[in-house]
């Protein structure tokens, strides 16, 4: 592979794994959106490379956070038994269905909307005095519709993951993000197995954004939690639109 190429996949990833530890949300929507534009991949194989790669940096996550004990396990196992089944599948028969077109206006219309919903929701502290047990039906519908978008666009693993927690589990927004990278660490295997059986990751290109994502999400986790709730939504909300506003103009 040329240098400058794999140079520039490290440098995306380092920025991916950085930003996306300082807001919570993974950061996949970036990659997926810079793969396409930046370096010219297809749809699927875009979100093929990116949840294989956002995997590993949950994974590492996740070991922290459960010996941290942050990981509401009786939560996680329920929404990954509606999630992992739908991601895979989703990964396998439905990522490669979708034009090219339909795929940069649905995720392009989808990155602008949760701007829109982060500009227009003012930052509330969750009180966690009083958790509900399991919402098991809810925690499963939900995991199923979570697992569509990630499996097949590579998008809502953190972002619409995090917040779905917190309202129905009245979490902390740290014990919900924890929550969720354990579930991203679960649910993404099942959707970079159903983008493996579809051949969709770009196997050259791998090497260099895992070990960018890991490098930053190290780099990033330095500043997790010392931003203030408005300065990560502003933070989210500028990287929402810068993803997903290209996208939408490529599409028309």
């Amino acid at each position: 592979m040329d240098t400058g190429l794999a140079l520039g996949l490290f440098a995306l990833a380092l920025s991916v794994g950085i930003y996306g530890s300082i807001i919570g949300a993974g950061g996949g929507f970036i990659m997926v959106a810079a793969l396409v534009l930046v370096f010219d991949l297809s749809g699927p194989e875009a979100v093929g490379t990116s949840v294989l790669t956002i995997m590993f940096v949950q994974l590492s996550g996740a070991i922290n956070y459960n010996r941290a004990g942050m990981v509401n396990k009786g939560v996680a196992k329920w929404f990954v038994a509606g999630s992992l089944p739908v991601a895979f599948l989703s990964a396998a028969l439905l990522a490669n269905r979708i034009p090219a077109r339909t795929f940069d206006l649905i995720i392009g219309s989808l990155l602008l909307g949760l701007a829109v919903l982060v500009v227009a929701t003012k930052p509330t502290a969750t009180d966690e005095a009083a958790p509900v047990p399991p919402q098991v039906r809810k925690l499963v519908g939900a995991g199923s519709v979570i697992g569509v978008l990630s499996g097949a666009f590579g998008v809502g693993a953190g972002l619409v993951t995090v917040p779905v927690i917190r309202s129905l589990q009245r979490m902390s927004t740290h014990r919900a993000a924890a929550t969720t990278t354990a579930i991203g660490a679960v649910a993404g295997a099942g959707s970079s197995l159903g983008h493996i059986f579809a051949r969709n990751p770009k196997w050259s290109f791998l090497p260099f954004v895992i070990a960018g994502a890991i490098a930053g999400g190290r780099i990033g986790s330095g500043s997790a939690g010392k931003l203030s709730q408005t300065a990560v939504s502003a933070l989210l909300a500028i990287g929402l639109v810068a993803a997903g506003l290209p996208l939408l103009i490529r599409a028309f």
